[in-house]
């Protein structure tokens, strides 16, 4: 064996382990993703849908309302899909069909909710009161401990 050969068979075990050890560092000290950038080590910032909340607004008695999708049973689908891409023809769809269920205010909970056969909302929500649907984006704050919201629609 020559020193050329058993040189290149120690020295590229070496420089894989040390982007091994790299790669490891970073996804755990600044919350990257080796895969988010397009692989081949182009780290970028995690934005899972998981990290995003989808509703829509209610102008109701002079006050705004957010209803949170992910709430709603029924809307489940409607809810992944609005945080997954929300792009502006998916979240019309999504707001055409929320405004096709009966929404009703509860006086008890101070919030608006689907209209069911139980009687615990007391007062009907009109169509044209449900004003927009959001998509935001929740960002943590580690110095300061908040958390922020960034609208992403």
């Amino acid at each position: 064996m020559t020193t050329k050969s058993a040189l290149l068979k120690t020295i590229i075990p070496i420089i894989m382990v040390f982007f091994f050890i790299r790669n490891l560092v970073l996804v755990e000290t600044h919350h990257m993703d080796s895969w988010m950038g397009g692989g081949m080590r182009m780290f970028a910032k995690i934005d899972k849908m998981i990290y995003r909340v989808a509703g829509f607004e209610v102008n109701y008695n002079n006050k705004t309302y957010f209803v949170n999708l992910r709430n709603i049973p029924e809307l489940e689908e409607e809810d992944v899909a609005a945080r997954i891409l929300p792009s502006k023809n998916r979240l019309n769809k999504i707001l055409y069909k929320v405004k096709e269920y009966d929404w009703c205010y509860n006086i008890n909970t101070e919030s608006i909710q689907l209209k069911k056969d139980d009687d615990t909302c007391q007062e009907l929500i009109k169509k044209d009161a449900i004003i927009k649907l959001k998509v935001y984006a929740i960002n943590y704050n580690n110095q300061s401990n908040n958390v922020d919201l960034k609208q992403l629609n």
